[in-house]
């Protein structure tokens, strides 16, 4: 090869490298940000964890925020605008995370590359500091890729201290009463953690069908069971050691109110074993004695059958 033609291709060679070189880090602006947090009133510490960017990966900025015990509302929100105002500025192209830490209660921010106004995230966390301190809640204000105006959506998940179904179905009723209004936003109240009592909608809060959906699947559980609803997903959480026949009809039952095989999104599991979960005619089947005996009973309507050493 001639030496013309070599330097040639070595230059058309390191193009591509050189257009997937790794951004700049940021992370001197991280830890200005962070001395600036831990400056404003009500914060009581600041921590930061930051990942420095890597060729074809963002750099990430994780940023954790405790509040004094007698903060006053409009402290907590300026922590949250003066942190997304970095986010969307000079950390607009980085992955950025806070926990504003009130007690027992969380307000989380998400950005990346966001579109919001700092207006429109001031509006959604003066919405979210008022649910505070009705559960233990996580308000999740995020700001990635929500392409409806104002860009910013927000998540709340409320964890009852009381379990059962009637304390969450309670809360949820009073949450709706008091925050009805509150736009672009998700309502979720939840007893015993992800396997206890649940109920949640994608946007508001959930209506009257699913509220009839949740009674309907309620009816005649084993004792000790839990519902988790997720708009028209379900899943049953059931006590170890309840026998075949009785998960049998439960989920007969279930599959009838939720279309069948064929349309349900469906979960039954004990502390121990996942015995069956059927994704739109898609069915895994445990092959134990009760995933056997519901693969059996069910297996005519799913398009796919699979089992967890598959």
């Amino acid at each position: 090869m001639k030496p013309t033609a070599f330097l040639v291709s070595l230059a058309a060679l390191s193009v591509p490298l050189l257009a997937a070189c790794a951004n700049p880090s940021h992370k001197d602006d991280a830890e200005d940000l962070r001395d600036t947090l831990s400056r404003l009133p009500g914060v009581s510490e600041v921590t930061l964890d930051y990942t420095e960017p890597l060729t074809l990966d963002s750099g990430k900025l994780a940023l954790r925020v405790t509040m004094t015990a007698d903060a006053e509302p409009d402290a907590i929100a300026d922590v949250v605008l003066t942190t997304y105002d970095a986010f969307a500025d000079v950390h607009h192209g980085e992955e950025g995370d806070l926990d504003v830490l009130v007690g027992d209660d969380t307000i989380h921010l998400r950005s990346f590359e966001p579109d919001a106004k700092g207006e429109a995230v001031r509006n959604a966390t003066a919405n979210a500091i008022p649910v505070l301190g009705s559960g233990a809640v996580l308000a999740d204000i995020n700001t990635q890729d929500v392409s409806k105006k104002p860009h910013v959506f927000t998540a709340y998940t409320v964890e009852v201290e009381e379990p059962g179904r009637d304390s969450v179905l309670q809360k949820l009723a009073d949450l709706e009463e008091a925050h009805v209004d509150i736009p672009d936003a998700s309502w979720r109240v939840q007893a015993g953690g992800e396997t206890g009592w649940l109920i949640s909608a994608e946007e508001g809060f959930p209506g009257p069908a699913e509220l009839a959906l949740f009674d309907e699947l309620s009816e005649d559980l084993p004792e000790g069971s839990a519902i988790g609803l997720y708009d028209d997903y379900a899943t049953v959480q059931l006590p170890t050691g309840i026998p075949s026949d009785q998960v049998s009809a439960m989920v007969d039952r279930h599959l009838q109110l939720l279309g069948g095989a064929e349309e349900a999104f469906y979960m039954v599991q004990d502390d121990d074993t996942l015995f069956a979960s059927i994704t739109d005619g898609e069915c895994l089947f445990d092959t134990g004695i009760v995933g056997a005996r519901l693969e059996r009973e069910h297996e005519a309507s799913c398009s796919k059958i699979a089992h967890p050493e598959e």
